[in-house]
């Protein structure tokens, strides 16, 4: 057995030896002196000396001269952070056991918390700290470097008044009791699981403070139940026998560990022969009476685990092998270590009330997500029928121009629909901080040629003059190839929208350094109020009260994804009637990355668009939206195609057994199904890869992603229009035309 916390003979403590009342000292590290100084505010009304120190350097200067009962100690800090500054604290002999409470605002990384129970804090609080809870863990620590305080205090007395050897055990044991407590109680910092802490604090306080620990909590059914134990291994006492015909103990008996519950205190049994008296008449009732006297116990503590109004458990000591029994000097001891049991539940209930509470935010975000997702794919569905029918049918030479005019409103409309659906969805996300970049090498030219090609009806159409000038010699950038064209293509959407019939456009891009590039877009528009420029960029500020048009979500959007690129945009104008620049200004690529991204462009105006002779194509188109689906095969066979109709997976599957088709054109969202359960199904039938198009409301790039994974040659997002359609089955079937 380990030497006893307590030497004996116990002897008196002298006159005098109380607890200390004068004022400790308590060191505050951090670099920021307003921290310094809200700690301080915090901590004053303990009346304890509190010294402060804005670096490690100056801490460890500090612990030079006195001694300090604790330290706060931040962990970021310059120079020497706070781990270092706790590794050479711990190396040095004075200060090797003062307790260190780690205080960060970082509360995402294990990494950091177990590093810091790795150099022996005794706490690692989180901010924005809860200042009742940072007085109660000081005051507890204040506490025990008083009683520590005082049991040398007692040791350096008794060695005037008893003989050297009586005094250096009583020295050794103080330290021992001192070195038993910071070690329970770092112990306890690590589990956060109520039975986990529990069996900790048996295991830990056996042999050193008792040759049984057992723990007992309150059930639901009115019952005490032992959830925990540890005996001596040295000795000849097996618990698990002693548990085995135990049955619960009944609340409001006269049990011992029953009265320790209701009585919510402390309970020295010095002679357990003494309470036979008391515990026999439930011998023959209930075995769990006697486990005291079947352990052969000669002395027990039963100290309750108190947390706020509630007992969460009750703790008993018991010396069943020793000679010497427990004595009134051991209660502190012993009620020490429940308040350090009843800090690590409170940690522990804190801990799992905020997994909670977090389990709950990302269930309600991924619902919201869910949500929008679902919202916007209701939204595009009957865009599509919509926009199909009016394009086609505006391109249709056979109907009055004045018909074709209507069709091409209705399907202009229709995009700016689906574009402020988009635009809506992106906003959210960047509010949220969900929207998520991917980087590589590219030219940038070639993404404003790529928007500008997009816009191209928009400049015909209202006979704009184009200039265009990339005359910028570095123009490869890591960068998200999507998201920055959307960027371009508001800023000259932007341009065309608010210059009149007849205007000029220009585009231009130059390096101011070698370092970075800038790409303008320059009309002669109806400008800007000088008021309104900063805040052009908000969302919902269109600038323009004489057009109306759009939610002003655009701008909004570009903005952050400019500066996720570690750019800068900015906005220009000479006022109303002078027209509006819009620069934006990009870090450029390394050279290595240069060779992989640049690929030939020739800029001439407008880039022209190649017409080709069109190829006949067997099609499969699957949708269970019935006008989408009756749209999209008229729309299909006006371009000269061989299409079949289905509704859903099985439908599809039998088409597919019949007939060979050349294509795949199916919504994602099936009654029986979904279109990547086809498309596997599809291919796995056949026996060979048939191209897909993917047509879904769902636009994000995780949905494009598991389009590709699940066999789809391309994602379209509705609603789609005849032209883009077009495009893709050309691009998949004849890419050679």
């Amino acid at each position: 057995m380990s030497p006893p916390l307590y030497s004996e003979p116990v002897i008196e403590t002298p006159a005098g030896s109380s607890v200390p009342d004068g004022p400790v000292n308590i060191l505050l590290v951090d670099d920021r002196h307003d921290k310094l100084l809200a700690l301080q505010a915090i901590l004053a009304d303990l009346g304890e000396r509190l010294v402060l120190a804005q670096s490690g350097t100056e801490a460890l200067r500090c612990l030079l001269k006195q001694e300090f009962a604790l330290i706060l100690l931040d962990v970021s800090m310059p120079i020497l952070d706070g781990f270092e500054t706790a590794a050479l604290i711990r190396q040095r002999q004075q200060s090797a056991q003062t307790p260190i409470i780690f205080v960060s605002a970082v509360s995402d990384s294990e990494t950091h918390v177990s590093r810091g129970y790795s150099l022996g804090a005794v706490d690692y609080i989180l901010t924005p700290i809860v200042p009742e809870v940072l007085r109660a863990k000081v005051m507890f620590f204040v506490d025990l470097f008083k009683k520590s305080q005082q049991l040398k205090r007692q040791a350096e007395e008794r060695a005037q008044l008893f003989r050297e050897q009586t005094a250096r055990a009583e020295a050794e044991a103080s330290e021992r009791r001192s070195a038993f407590l910071a070690e329970v109680s770092q112990a306890l910092m690590t589990p956060l699981a109520v039975q986990e802490i529990l069996a900790a604090v048996a295991g830990l306080t056996v042999p050193q403070f008792a040759d049984v620990c057992l723990v007992d909590r309150a059930a639901d059914d009115g019952t005490i139940r032992l959830v925990a134990w540890q005996g001596s291994p040295a000795g000849h006492v097996s618990v698990p026998e002693l548990i085995a015909d135990l049955n619960p103990i009944p609340l409001d008996s006269g049990f011992l560990v029953a009265k320790a519950f209701r009585s919510r205190k402390v309970q020295l049994y010095g002679e357990i022969p003494r309470f036979l008296d008391e515990i026999s008449p439930h011998r023959d009732t209930n075995a769990g009476c006697n486990r005291l006297i079947r352990l052969g116990t000669r002395s027990a503590i039963l100290v309750p685990v108190v947390r706020g109004q509630a007992v969460e458990a009750v703790i008993t000591f018991a010396l069943v092998q020793s000679e010497r029994v427990y004595v009134s000097g051991e209660i502190g001891l012993a009620e020490n270590l429940a308040r350090s049991v009843a800090m690590a539940l409170e940690r522990a209930r804190l801990y799992q009330a905020a997994q909670e509470a977090r389990r709950e935010a990302e269930a309600a975000s991924h619902a919201k997500d869910r949500f929008i997702a679902m919202l916007s794919h209701e939204l595009r569905t009957p865009l599509t029928p919509i926009l199909c029918s009016a394009s086609a049918l505006a391109a249709d030479p056979t109907l009055p121009a004045i018909i074709r005019d209507d069709l091409q409103i209705i399907s202009r409309n229709a995009e700016l629909e689906a574009r402020l659906i988009d635009d809506l969805l992106d906003i959210t996300r960047i509010t949220q901080g969900k929207l998520h970049l991917s980087f590589s090498p590219v030219d940038v030219h070639r993404l404003v040629l790529s928007a500008l090609d997009v816009c191209a009806s928009g400049i015909e159409r209202k006979n704009l003059v184009l200039t265009v000038d990339l005359g910028a010699g570095s123009h490869v950038l890591n960068a998200d190839e999507a998201r920055l064209q959307q960027v371009f293509w508001n800023l000259i959407k932007n341009a065309i929208k608010f210059t009149p019939a007849g205007g000029k456009i220009r585009l231009r891009s130059f390096n101011p350094d070698p370092q970075r590039i800038c790409i303008q877009v320059a009309d002669t528009g109806i400008g800007i109020a000088p008021e309104m420029v900063p805040r052009i960029f908000e969302p919902f500020e269109r600038g323009q009260e004489m057009n109306p048009e759009g939610l002003g979500l655009g701008l909004a959007i570009s903005r952050p994804i400019v500066e996720m690129h570690r750019g800068i945009v900015s906005a220009q104008s000479a006022g109303i009637g002078h027209g509006t620049t819009f620069t934006v200004q990009l870090p450029v690529a390394s050279a290595s990355a240069v060779s992989s991204a640049i690929r030939p462009v020739t800029v001439e105006g407008i880039p022209a668009r190649a017409h080709h002779q069109p190829h006949q194509w067997r099609i499969l188109m699957v949708d269970d939206h019935a006008d989408t689906l009756s749209v999209m095969q008229r729309l299909l066979r006006r371009l000269g195609h061989e299409v079949s109709v289905a509704d859903g997976v099985e439908s599809a599957l039998r088409l597919a057994a019949s007939e060979a088709f050349d294509l795949l054109i199916s919504d994602l969202g099936l009654q029986d199904g979904s279109g990547h359960d086809l498309i596997r199904r599809l291919q796995q039938q056949n026996g060979r890869q048939i191209p897909g198009i993917a047509v879904s409301g769902f636009g994000m790039k995780e949905d494009i992603a598991k389009s590709r994974n699940a066999g789809f040659a391309a994602h379209l997002t509705k609603p789609v229009s005849s032209e883009v359609l077009k495009a893709t089955i050309q691009r998949l079937l004849a890419p050679e035309a």
